[in-house]
């Protein structure tokens, strides 16, 4: 009786220490006193009734496997992959120590293995003892494997599916191998070379076991490493494009969506320090001020976009620049264009704002053209054109009074 307390004391604490493994590794586990005790009852009066059955250990440890792997499914409520690798584990740890423990007892006490197999009823057996220290010194692993820094690294292979299937392989070889060795119990032999293979083979499976989880684990660290690198590229990709937008709002005009006059003015002091040659013209809408007054600002916004899209198909893509630099007041850059030809195009533009002139109100710009060559300032190149540009308007307003 009191060996039957001491071993289910033993395994009360392989029990407790596994479900707490499987916690530690379960994302949905319940983790139900009541449930771990209920288990612990039922797997217990199993090995019971194989003892007094007197079931072969390769049976009482494959269906107790089966059981295991089906309690530890509900636990962590139906993750059968996670119920697996958890279950692996534990009846990896569990049946090596046990073997390991079985073979160096009939080492100290010099009886054969069969001693130690699941006939209860022989005189001779012994099985109790090496269970005992088996199922604790199993517990004692399980325990360490519960600490946060290996939970930390177990949990890692768990998130990484694709490279969790070579440990599983291995797992379940690892788990038939052991179960073969099984087969040495049922030999009458006093033999020292079996027991030293099954110590051996056990000393194996736990070695075999230690290299898949490490070699697993820097695998996954890897993979780990390139998930964190990619996303750390997406933030950073996130934070250029953030800070793009940021920059189109600082440096463009909302109406238009034409570039603003500071980059305006950032943009002729770089290409002058930089000698590219291009034209400047300065224009300005004519009668803007009277058009809001007399028809609305909505209609004044359409005056703006009206010259806008003319302004923008008189210029080269990729080439010519355009900004809106005040109210009604526009930038054009001719690259490598001569003065000439810039204001052939500006007047081009007055034609066809002529010919799209409403009847509430007239359509046209007038403009003054500067070459870049003229100036090394940048302010006196834009002053020039400005100058032109009033001069240009005064002159069309003396005409329309007379």
């Amino acid at each position: 009786m009191l060996k039957l307390l001491l071993t289910a004391t033993a395994y009360l604490y392989f029990h407790g220490r596994y479900f707490r493994l499987a916690k530690g590794l379960g994302q949905n586990s319940c983790m139900s006193g009541w449930f771990v005790l209920l288990s612990f009852v039922v797997n217990y009066g199993f090995f019971y009734v194989c003892s007094v059955l007197e079931f072969s250990l390769v049976i009482n440890w494959l269906f107790f496997a089966v059981l295991l792997l089906f309690e530890t499914a509900m636990f962590n409520r139906g993750e059968w992959r996670n119920a697996l690798f958890v279950t692996s584990l534990g009846i990896i740890c569990g049946l090596a120590v046990n073997i390991f423990c079985r073979s160096v007892i009939a080492i100290l006490i010099q009886q054969p293995l069969q001693n130690f197999d699941n006939r209860i009823s022989s005189v001779g057996n012994l099985k109790s003892i090496p269970i005992f220290w088996g199922f604790l010194l199993a517990g004692v692993i399980l325990h360490v494997f519960s600490r946060p820094v290996f939970q930390k690294r177990l949990n890692l292979i768990l998130s990484y599916p694709q490279h969790q299937t070579f440990l599983m392989e291995m797992m379940i070889g690892l788990f038939f191998y052991l179960f073969l060795n099984l087969l040495l119990y049922s030999t009458p032999n006093n033999s020292l070379l079996l027991k030293i293979w099954s110590i051996k083979s056990s000393l194996f499976c736990a070695t075999g076991f230690y290299i898949a989880i490490w070699y697993t684990r820097r695998i996954c660290e890897l993979s780990d490493y390139r998930e964190e690198n990619r996303r750390i590229l997406e933030e950073l990709e996130e934070k250029k494009r953030e800070e793009e937008l940021l920059r189109q709002e600082v440096i463009r005009d909302m109406l238009t969506g034409l570039y603003n006059r500071q980059y305006a003015e950032e943009t002729i002091a770089s290409m002058m320090e930089q000698n590219i040659s291009f034209t400047l013209c300065f224009l300005d809408l004519d009668g803007l001020k009277n058009v809001n007054d007399q028809f609305g600002h909505l209609a004044g916004d359409r005056y703006l976009n009206i010259v806008v899209g003319q302004l923008c198909r008189a210029c080269r893509d990729k080439e010519d620049l355009l900004f809106r630099y005040g109210g009604d007041e526009f930038l054009v850059l001719f690259r490598n264009m001569e003065a000439k030809t810039a204001e052939e195009r500006l007047e081009n533009v007055n034609e066809k704002l002529h010919a799209m002139s409403e009847e509430e109100f007239p359509l046209s710009i007038s403009f003054g053209v500067a070459e870049s060559a003229s100036h090394s300032d940048w302010k006196a190149l834009v002053q020039e054109a400005d100058r032109k540009m009033y001069r240009q308007k005064q002159s069309r307003w003396a005409e329309r009074s007379l």
